[in-house]
């Protein structure tokens, strides 16, 4: 991607306030959508020499924690096209490295034996996705395994007329603009056979964001998605989507009351799936 890149993620300021809605994202969403689980896939079993892939690193979180749960001897890689938020100490057992999901080295044919990405829906494109996956069948080994951590916007379950509605809306335009796949959480399935995986699954998990009801998990649940949708405000802007920062302000406290109220957010989706040995 140019750096100038239309793609909302690509435009969101590399600050320490992002580095800490990463950090805090992590262990909730392992908590409320992954079942407390690095790995989701029961069948997966990493060897001692596994060699490992977490795309899209980000702050490291994923492979600090899996890091916790494997010997010195599994080689863990962690890759972003950003270096800003890697951390500055972990494992000797963990390198991280700048390199796009899209283009990974030509000498990591067939090196890993399982394969990790999460959240990258603001930023792919639609043909990016394709040579994304087509990257990651490449480069895992015959019989290795990989897990995917994706929204569907299409899931927001919402009446139309509501601000998380007019949020949805805005969501869908906002992808559209950008040629980003709306739906990806749904979708991957179906992309991963196409690409030539084999043994799909799919899980599909809600989490609270109602601070009244759910408590604090509730409390930290909109704390997260609000600053993801602040961190959204400049692309949603610059398409002509609201007219002001004030709208949009506006539109994120109405939307806060109303999950209060009962209306939920999203779903989230883990996919897993297992490149065949022949």
């Amino acid at each position: 991607m140019s750096a100038e890149s239309n793609i909302p993620y690509e435009n969101i300021q590399r600050n320490q306030d992002e580095r800490r809605r990463l950090e805090a994202q992590y262990p909730f969403f392992k908590k409320h959508v992954r079942r407390n689980r690095v790995i989701f896939d029961d069948a997966v079993v990493l060897g001692d020499n596994a060699a490992i892939l977490d795309v899209g690193s980000g702050a490291g979180s994923w492979a600090l924690d899996l890091a916790q749960t494997v010997p010195l001897s599994v080689s863990i890689y962690g890759i972003d096209i950003s270096t800003t938020f890697f951390p500055e100490t972990h494992g000797p057992n963990i390198v991280f490295s700048k390199h796009s999901g899209t283009a990974l080295p030509r000498d990591w044919t067939e090196k890993f034996d399982f394969v990790n990405q999460s959240l990258l829906a603001a930023s792919y494109t639609r043909d990016e996705w394709v040579q994304n996956l087509k990257e990651l069948f490449r480069v895992t080994k015959p019989g290795g395994y990989i897990q995917f951590f994706e929204p569907s916007h299409e899931s927001w379950d919402c009446p139309p007329d509501s601000a998380n509605g007019k949020m949805k809306s805005i969501y869908k335009l906002l992808f559209e603009n950008t040629s980003l796949i709306y739906d990806v959480g749904e979708r991957l399935p179906e992309m991963l056979l196409d690409t030539g995986f084999v043994d799909v699954g799919q899980h599909k998990s809600t989490y609270p964001v109602n601070a009244l009801n759910g408590g604090a998990a509730g409390q930290q649940g909109a704390e997260i998605n609000i600053r993801w949708l602040s961190c959204l405000q400049p692309s949603i802007l610059r398409f002509g989507l609201l007219g002001s920062t004030e709208e949009h302000e506006s539109l994120l406290k109405e939307m806060q009351e109303e999950w209060n109220q009962g209306i939920p957010y999203e779903d989230y989706f883990v996919i897993y799936a297992r490149k065949p040995v022949a």
